[in-house]
């Protein structure tokens, strides 16, 4: 009985390590383009986003998800009017949770872009500094879901010359300056070096501290729903070793009736 139950178990182990090297193989990049990196106060900009580097198997991908976070601070709030779909996939948006899903009618395994948001800036926040993040970015088929790394771009609300730091030059002022009269004559005047104070004004870089949208996984009504990989591997390993006893059990009984 423990030399079955041990061959069962190594078995199992070889699959399920065959599996787990495939799984982890599998990998893609998600990368963010903003139009500008210095926009106005209350000026419009986009941030286009591509997807690349595709090892994802034979069948590719159907389905991506990510949350959005931004400083609404300095950033307009954006809702479904602000997301563009590109290359045939059809975006949704739960503002209440920031997450944006997006599908395709097609398997996709090569680079091309998936979507576009529009954003504004708000006025008065000149000089500022704002991040854009998109995080948890989740990819999935019709077996399996592959994670991607998340990704961010920072704007600089004003112009290019407002975010440079500026130099003004104090007036120089004259020290010690000694004339000595000698028989009507003049003697030489000694004056000391005049000194220039140089003043930098520093650019107010004010940090990010608050996003309006939250990164949980809450699922929304709009949200596709996608079983993690780690679930998935759960369930496999069940079945795996299901499997393993069922043909080992067969393998036995065949050794038997051929005795």
């Amino acid at each position: 009985m423990k030399k079955i139950i041990l061959k069962i178990t190594i078995i199992a182990v070889l699959l399920v390590f065959i599996y787990a090297t495939i799984v982890n193989a599998l990998s893609f990049t998600v990368t963010m383009t903003p139009s500008s990196t210095t926009v106005p106060e209350s000026t419009e900009f986009t941030v286009s986003f591509k997807i690349g580097n595709l090892d994802v198997g034979t069948n590719g991908i159907n389905v991506i998800s990510g949350y959005l976070k931004y400083d609404e601070s300095i950033f307009e709030k954006i809702n479904d009017s602000n997301i563009d779909g590109a290359s045939g996939w059809n975006p949704t948006y739960g503002a209440d949770v920031g997450k944006i899903t997006l599908t395709k009618g097609t398997f996709v395994k090569t680079e091309e872009p998936i979507f576009q948001l529009t954003f504004k800036t708000k006025a008065g926040a000149s000089t500022k500094k704002g991040e854009i993040h998109f995080t948890n970015i989740v990819a999935s088929n019709s077996e399996t879901t592959i994670s991607a790394s998340d990704v961010t771009a920072t704007i600089m609300i004003g112009t290019a010359s407002e975010n440079v730091a500026n130099t003004t030059n104090t007036t120089p002022a004259p020290l010690n300056v000694v004339a000595r009269p000698t028989n009507n004559t003049v003697n030489k005047t000694n004056v000391n070096t005049l000194v220039n104070n140089t003043s930098k004004n520093n650019v107010n870089n004010t940090p990010v501290s608050h996003y309006v949208n939250s990164s949980t996984n809450t699922a929304t009504g709009s949200d596709i729903p996608y079983t993690g990989v780690e679930d998935t591997i759960m369930y496999i390993i069940g079945a795996i070793i299901v499997i393993a006893i069922v043909f080992y059990i067969k393998f036995e009984l065949v050794n038997k009736e051929i005795k």
